[in-house]
């Protein structure tokens, strides 16, 4: 039980700061850069999807 729980931490502030690191990162780009909020969002989404796939499957893969 204290693995999974350590393990859900972990993942819960693991998204959080790819989400606060991705909105600040849009945001730079959208307002500096110039470029568009819709060319930006179907990128993040993608990029998203494949973040939390890969971190989950090294959470369910690990072994300590």
């Amino acid at each position: 039980m204290n693995r999974f729980v350590h393990l859900a931490v972990t993942f819960l502030v693991v998204m959080v700061s790819a989400a606060a690191v991705a909105y600040s990162l849009a945001h730079v780009v959208h307002y500096s850069l110039g470029v568009p909020g819709s060319a930006l969002r179907e990128q993040a989404l993608i990029c998203a999807a494949l973040i939390f796939g890969l971190v989950t499957i090294e959470f369910l893969a690990s072994k300590e």
